[in-house]
C-alpha cells in the first residue's frame, strides 16, 4: 500500500526554495507515494510545472500573497470576510511588532485557516514559519518533518523568527530539516535541546533540466550581441541576497573603465528603492533589473560570470544552477558558498562586500585562462547532491 505523503508551502514563484521543492517532487517514486501539495495560495510562474502525479489541494489562503488592497474586493466578493478581517489585523499586527510580526500575524492564521481532514502518514512542512505551524496544529499525520532554510540567528536579528513557536514546533514534529551545516549549526545554537532531531539535507537542482532550460529561445539577440562583459545575479530583492552590494560593486567597475552589463533577475520589496539608487548613480545601462523571469537559465548560461552577493544563505539553489550551467563564478565569503564552492578552483570567494564582489569580478574580467579555467573544473565535476534524496527517503520511511 503506498504511503500518503502532504507537501505544504506557501506558493511557487521563482525562488530557490519553490525550485528545491520541485526538484524533490518531481523525483519522487510515486509507485511508492501518493503525494497531495497543500499551498497557501496557487500563484507563482513555477505553478504550472508541478508534477502531473501530484494532486494539487485547495488552496488554504488564495490572496495570502495579494497586497491587502487589491485582495480585498475579491475576499468581499467570494465571501471570504474572515480572511480578509484575519489580512487585515495580521497586517496591522505585523506593523506593530518587530520584524514582520510573524508571531503575532499566526496567532490571527491559526484562527481563520482550515484543518486537514485527511491524515496522512507523513505531513511534510517545506518551508519555515508558517507552513511549520501550519502542519503542527492543523494537520494530522503520523510523523511530522519541519524544514529550516536560513540561518536562524541571523534572522533572530532582524526580528523575523518567533523563538516561542518554533520551540512548540520543533518539540511537536518528529524531524527538523536544515539545508546546510552552516544552518543547522545556527539553529542548533538557538535551540540546542533539538540537536537530536536536526537532519542536514541540501537544496537540489535537477542539472539536466536546468540545461534544457537554457536553451530555450528567448529574446536574447541583443544580450548576445553585445560586447560588454556580461554578469547576471538571480536573486530576490531583500538586504540579506546583498543586492546593493551588487550596484555599488557595479559603480566601482564603471568607474575604473569596465565594460560591464550587470543583469539582475528577481522581484521583492527593494525593486523601487534599487531601481531609483541605478538612476540617481547613472547606471542605466550597467545594471538592469529583469525582475521575475520564470525562466532565467538562457540568462544564466549567456553570462560571462555569475556572481552571488549574499549577506548571509543556507544552501543557495542560485548557485547550484550555475554550478550546472558551468559559469565562471563569484560569492561572499559566508559559510554555505564555503560549502558549496572550492574556492579558485569552482569559483572566486570574495569578501561580502562591494569593493571585495568588485575585485573578484575584477580578477575574472582581466584574465580568460582563469575563468576558463573554473569552467573546466565544474564540466569535471560529478553529479552533485546524489545522496540527498536517499536522505530524505530515510526520514519517511
Amino acid at each position: 500500500m503506498k504511503k500518503q505523503l502532504l507537501f505544504v508551502t506557501q506558493y511557487l514563484h521563482t525562488g530557490g526554495i519553490e525550485k528545491s521543492l520541485l526538484t524533490l517532487l518531481t523525483e519522487l517514486d510515486y509507485d511508492q507515494y501518493d503525494v497531495d501539495l497543500l499551498l497557501f495560495d496557487h500563484s507563482g510562474v513555477l505553478f504550472k510545472f508541478i508534477p502531473s502525479q501530484v494532486n494539487i489541494l485547495p488552496p488554504l489562503f488564495e490572496t495570502f500573497s495579494t497586497p491587502l488592497l487589491q485582495a480585498t474586493p475579491e475576499l468581499v466578493r467570494r465571501g471570504k470576510y474572515m480572511l480578509l478581517f484575519g489580512k487585515i489585523l495580521a497586517a496591522s499586527l505585523a506593523r506593530l511588532s518587530s520584524g514582520v510580526g510573524t508571531g503575532a500575524r499566526w496567532g490571527v492564521y491559526r484562527n481563520v485557516l482550515r484543518k486537514q481532514t485527511k491524515h496522512y502518514d507523513v505531513a511534510i512542512s517545506y518551508i519555515d514559519f508558517f507552513c511549520n505551524y501550519y502542519v503542527i496544529e492543523k494537520v494530522s499525520a503520523d510523523r511530522k518533518i519541519v524544514y529550516n532554510h536560513m540561518d536562524y540567528a541571523y534572522s533572530k536579528k532582524s526580528g523575523w523568527p518567533c523563538p516561542k513557536l518554533e520551540r512548540k514546533s520543533f518539540s511537536k514534529c518528529d524531524y527538523i530539516v536544515t539545508v546546510a551545516e552552516s544552518s543547522r549549526k545556527s539553529l542548533e545554537s538557538c535551540f540546542p535541546e533539538f540537536t537530536h532531531k536536526m537532519h542536514v539535507i541540501n537544496n537540489r537542482v535537477s542539472s539536466d533540466t536546468v540545461l534544457s532550460m537554457s536553451k530555450e529561445v528567448l529574446v536574447l539577440k541583443a544580450i548576445e550581441q553585445t560586447n560588454e562583459m556580461k554578469i547576471v545575479t538571480v536573486a530576490r530583492l531583500v538586504e540579506e541576497k546583498g543586492v546593493f552590494f551588487a550596484l555599488e560593486a557595479c559603480k566601482i567597475l564603471v568607474e575604473q573603465g569596465f565594460e560591464i552589463c550587470w543583469y539582475l533577475i528577481g522581484n521583492g520589496p527593494l525593486f523601487a528603492e534599487l531601481k531609483k539608487k541605478i538612476n540617481e548613480s547613472g547606471l542605466e545601462k550597467h545594471f538592469i533589473l529583469l525582475g521575475e523571469q520564470e525562466n532565467p537559465y538562457p540568462f544564466m548560461g549567456l553570462c560571462d560570470i555569475y556572481v552571488q552577493p549574499s549577506k548571509t544563505e543556507a544552501h543557495c539553489v542560485a548557485v547550484e544552477e550555475a554550478i550546472a550551467l558551468k559559469r565562471p563564478i563569484v560569492v561572499t565569503n559566508i559559510p554555505s558558498f564555503n560549502h558549496q564552492i572550492k574556492s579558485e578552483e569552482t569559483g572566486i570567494i570574495v569578501s561580502p562586500s562591494a569593493t571585495g564582489i568588485a575585485e573578484g569580478i575584477m580578477r575574472l574580467i582581466q584574465s580568460s585562462k582563469l575563468r576558463d579555467s573554473l569552467t573546466s573544473n565544474l564540466q569535471n565535476s560529478s553529479n552533485r547532491h546524489q545522496e540527498q534524496l536517499l536522505k530524505f527517503y530515510s526520514l519517511i520511511d
